[in-house]
């Protein structure tokens, strides 16, 4: 309690990183440390040595490895896969970041040219704005009680949100195609925004009015893209029968709407309501339904029909573990496959539904950062909901290898 909660408790905020604190903590501080032959990995390399001798000691702690392997924490080797690939790219975007910026050259490009053909590519990309008046209009008919579905609700504000976003974008890359031709100024701000772009890097200024991410620039605009023809498609054609949990821009608000419509449903208090999370046997990636839409095409619908209660959700990733797909469980991850996708999920609200002993509390996040900033409630802002899935081993296996559900990659 001391360690976990006072030495560390001003340092881990987080309830979810708290958790894993604990679970970890547990291993090293607990009777049965004491006992003879007690291991504290899964091999023998980490132990108590059962001599008085100092010299002992002393040879032991000499043969121990310089970089501490997962084991110690009862992690898979793919932990130290991904903490190799973040200290490579933090060197990489440093080197990036002090490189002179090119003003002419002989055969290469100079910053100038790469940054207005850069512009010129996302400003072709995106669409001026959404317009939400071109939405069906049948999806916000009221119904007898004079109530619009919740989930239409939430489509008008994610469209808000993506048209606040691309204001800022196209506004600032219109500016800096001026600046670049001599026929603005380059303030402070938009060069900032040029040395971001010259890096491959999300601008501050963008970041600050969009949702979490971690991707460079260029996976960022292709996601942008993804997102906004998601809710374009959304817009003309109605609900999709299974949503792209990462495509939201607010994913709570999502969660929100799909409890409050069961609720008003079956005229129910929104507060007693629980999702049962059911995992299907598919797996549906959105760039795939994206390209099929494109060529006016309907993917793999015959897989899927509109359950009569909750949603459908697709698009999320395990962080530290997999999916078993012939037993339906969780399963630890597989060598050197970091983040496989996780199937498309029914989340179905239940205002009787108690938890199952055999479920994982596992924490669904928006990147794989995790940390975020406390909002009002409580959670962490990068936080999501609490997914309850099936698993045969018990929870605290789960939590020392930081299971998590992530809803996008960095790459």
């Amino acid at each position: 309690f001391i360690t976990a909660e006072i030495t560390y408790g001003g340092r881990v905020t987080d309830e979810w990183d708290q958790r894993v604190l604990k679970v970890v903590l547990n291993r090293f501080f607990k009777p049965s440390t004491l006992d003879t032959g007690y291991l504290y990995s899964s091999s023998d390399l980490y132990h108590a040595l059962e001599t008085t001798s100092l010299d002992a000691y002393k040879e032991y702690i000499e043969q121990l490895p310089i970089i501490d392997p997962p084991e110690i924490f009862d992690m898979s080797n793919n932990a130290n896969i991904s903490y190799q690939k973040e200290e490579s790219m933090t060197i990489i975007n440093t080197i990036l970041e002090v490189q002179p910026r090119l003003i002419s050259g002989g055969a290469g490009k100079s910053s100038d040219e790469i940054v207005y053909e850069m512009a010129d590519l996302i400003l072709n990309k995106l669409p001026e704005k959404l317009d939400i008046d071109e939405a069906l209009a049948e999806m916000f008919e009221p119904d007898s009680k004079g109530r619009i579905n919740s989930l239409s609700t939430v489509l008008s504000q994610e469209v808000v949100r993506f048209n606040k976003l691309l204001d800022v974008i196209l506004g600032s890359l219109i500016n800096i195609k001026k600046a670049i031709k001599g026929l603005a100024v380059m303030s402070e701000q938009l060069e900032a925004i040029f040395d971001a772009i010259v890096i491959n890097s999300v601008p501050e200024m963008w970041a600050d009015a969009a949702y979490p991410s971690l991707k460079p620039l260029g996976s960022w605009v292709k996601d942008l893209e993804l997102r906004l023809q998601f809710i374009s498609r959304w817009m003309e054609v109605g609900q999709p029968k299974s949503f792209w949990m990462s495509g939201f821009f607010f994913p709570q608000g999502f969660i929100t709407g799909a409890l409050q419509n069961f609720a008003r449903k079956y005229d129910v208090p929104i507060d007693a309501l629980k999702f049962r999370f059911e995992v299907t046997p598919h797996y549906r990636a959105q760039i795939d339904v994206a390209t099929a839409e494109m060529a006016d095409q309907k993917y793999d619908d015959e897989a899927y029909s509109t359950p009569d209660d909750g949603v459908l959700v697709h698009g999320l990733f395990i962080d530290s573990a997999s999916w078993d797909d012939d037993n339906m469980v969780l399963a630890d991850a597989r060598p050197g496959v970091m983040n496989p996708p996780m199937p498309v999920m029914h989340l179905l609200p239940d205002p009787e539904y108690e938890v199952e002993e055999d479920r994982y509390e596992c924490p669904l996040y928006k990147t794989s950062e995790r940390a975020g900033t406390l909002s009002t409630t409580g959670h962490s802002t990068n936080f999501v909901i609490k997914c309850l899935l099936p698993s045969d081993k018990p929870q605290k296996h789960w939590i020392g290898k930081g299971t998590a559900l992530l809803c996008q990659l960095s790459q």
